[in-house]
C-alpha cells in the first residue's frame, strides 16, 4: 500500500467535532475562450457529528499534527477524488486539479526511487486515468525538502505527463529562480488574497501584469475566488483564461455538468465585449484627437530656442493652449533623436485661475531611449515615415496617474514629448465594468 495511507482513518482523531473518513468535493473550473467546464478542483471534506460537511482546510494548517498523519488525510481525499473522476469518465475532456503542499514531499525517502515513492502515480494507475488529464496544484507552503530534490520531484512528475500548476501565487511564492524551473502549465491567483482587489489602481495594474506574465511564459492564468457578476468582469478584464468559483458553481460532491453554461457565459462576454469596445474607442479618441490638435499647434505653443548651446524648445505662455486640455495635460520635454533629454521639464501648474510652467532642469541628461515609447516612435517613425506616436497608457512613476505621451518630429533632432493623464477615462472604464 501507499506511503502514508492508512484504512483507518478517522476525522475524531484530529478534531472532536468530526467523525468518519475524509473525502472529496468538486468545484468547476471554467475556460472562458471554450465557455466550457475544463476540469474540477478536489476540495477536502469531512462530516460533523451532526452530519453537517465542512471544509478540512484548518486541519492541513494545523502544526500540531504530524506531518505524517496530515499526508495519511489528504491521501484519503486524493484517492476519493481519482477514484470517483475516474469512475465519472470525464477524464477524456477534463482535467483533475489536486492539491500538493511542497511539505508532503517530505515524507518521500529520498533514497527510493520516485516511481516507487510517488503515491499519486500509483493511484492513476490503480483507476486507471491517464497523467495527462491531472492537474498537481503546487501550494506555497513550508520548504524541508532541498531545492534540487523538489526540482527534481517537479521535472519527474511532468515527465510523467502531468501538468503543474502554482497555486495561491502571490502569497508567498516568490522564487523566481524555481518558478522558471517549474514552468507551470497553470499560474493559479485568489481573488480572497487580493483585499483591495479592483478598488486599487495600483492592485489593478499588477493583476494585468501577471496576466500578461502569463502569456510571456506559456502558462493559463486561473482566476479562483470568482463569486459575483462583478469579480468575473474583473476577470475579464485583466486576462484570465480560466476562472473558478461560487458564480458558476459550488463545490459539490457530484461531479456537476452544468451545461447552462455556454449561454450564461456568452451573455456576460457579450455584454463585457460592449462595455470594453467603449472604453477603448474613447481611448482612441482622445489620443488621436490631442495627437492631432497639438502637432498642427506645436508652433503656436512653443518657440525654438538654445539650451546649452543645443538647439531645443521652451513652451510658451501656457494660456495660449485652450482650457479644455489644462485639466489633462501633465508635462512638455524634449529629446534629441537618440532619446536624450535636451529640455528641463516643463510641468503645467495652476495658481488661482493663473496657469503657469515649473521648469525642472535635473532632467536635462536623462536617457529615455530604452522606453517603449520611444522605440516605437522611432520604429514607427522609419518604417511608416511618421512624425508622431502616442505611447499605450502607464501608470506615471512620480504621479500614480495613468498617463500617454505623444512623441513628435518637430525638427531634425528635436522631438517634443508631451505627457497627458488619462486618469478620468481610466475611471470611466471601471464604471463601464461595474467595477469600484
Amino acid at each position: 500500500m501507499f506511503v502514508g495511507y492508512r484504512e483507518d482513518i478517522d476525522l475524531a482523531q484530529f478534531d472532536k467535532e468530526l467523525q468518519g473518513r475524509p473525502f472529496a468535493f468538486f468545484q468547476p473550473i471554467l475556460s472562458i475562450e471554450d465557455k466550457q467546464i475544463v476540469g474540477y478542483e478536489a476540495l477536502a471534506r469531512g462530516k460533523t457529528k451532526e452530519g453537517k460537511t465542512v471544509s478540512l482546510g484548518k486541519i492541513f494548517l494545523r502544526h500540531d499534527i504530524p506531518l505524517h498523519e496530515l499526508y495519511s488525510v489528504d491521501l484519503a481525499v486524493r484517492e476519493d477524488a481519482i477514484r470517483r473522476f475516474a469512475k465519472s469518465g470525464l477524464y477524456y475532456k477534463r482535467k483533475l486539479f489536486l492539491n500538493i503542499m511542497p511539505r508532503w514531499l517530505e515524507v518521500l525517502n529520498p533514497e527510493e526511487n520516485l516511481e516507487q515513492a510517488l503515491p499519486i502515480l500509483k493511484l492513476i494507475e490503480k483507476y486507471g486515468i491517464p497523467p495527462s488529464s491531472v492537474v498537481l496544484e503546487i501550494t506555497e507552503g513550508e520548504f524541508g525538502l532541498s531545492p534540487e530534490r523538489f526540482d527534481q520531484v517537479i521535472c519527474f512528475l511532468k515527465s510523467k505527463g502531468f501538468s503543474i500548476a502554482i497555486d495561491d501565487f502571490g502569497a508567498g511564492f516568490s522564487n523566481v529562480h524555481r518558478i522558471a524551473l517549474m514552468r507551470p502549465h497553470y499560474i493559479k491567483l485568489d481573488l480572497h488574497l487580493i483585499q483591495k482587489g479592483f478598488s486599487d489602481l495600483i492592485v489593478r495594474e499588477i493583476l494585468h501584469s501577471i496576466a500578461h506574465l502569463c502569456d510571456k511564459i506559456g502558462s493559463i492564468l486561473l482566476l479562483e475566488g470568482v463569486e459575483t457578476e462583478q469579480d468575473f468582469y474583473a476577470a475579464l478584464d485583466i486576462g484570465a483564461r480560466y476562472v473558478q468559483g461560487y458564480f458558476f458553481g459550488h463545490p459539490s460532491f457530484e461531479i456537476q455538468s452544468l451545461f447552462f453554461l455556454d449561454i450564461t457565459v456568452e451573455e456576460f462576454l457579450k455584454d463585457f465585449r460592449t462595455r470594453k469596445l467603449e472604453e477603448v474607442r474613447a481611448l482612441l479618441l482622445f489620443r488621436e484627437t490631442l495627437a492631432d490638435h497639438f502637432v498642427k499647434k506645436a508652433e503656436t505653443y512653443f518657440r525654438k530656442v538654445q539650451i546649452n548651446g543645443i538647439a531645443s524648445l521652451e513652451p510658451c505662455n501656457p494660456e495660449n493652449i485652450p482650457p479644455y486640455w489644462h485639466r489633462f495635460m501633465r508635462l512638455a520635454f524634449v529629446v534629441n533623436d537618440y532619446g536624450i533629454q535636451i529640455s528641463p521639464n516643463y510641468r503645467l501648474r495652476q495658481n488661482g485661475e493663473s496657469l503657469y510652467w515649473e521648469e525642472e532642469r535635473t532632467y536635462i541628461g536623462k536617457d529615455w531611449s530604452w522606453r517603449p515609447y520611444f522605440q516605437y516612435f522611432i520604429a514607427q517613425k522609419d518604417i511608416l515615415e511618421k512624425n508622431r506616436a502616442i505611447s499605450e497608457p502607464y501608470r506615471d512613476i512620480t504621479t500614480g496617474e495613468s498617463i500617454v505621451t505623444l512623441l513628435y518630429q518637430f525638427n531634425p533632432g528635436t522631438i517634443l514629448c508631451l505627457d497627458f493623464s488619462v486618469a478620468h477615462l481610466e475611471e470611466s472604464g471601471l464604471k463601464r465594468l461595474g467595477l469600484p
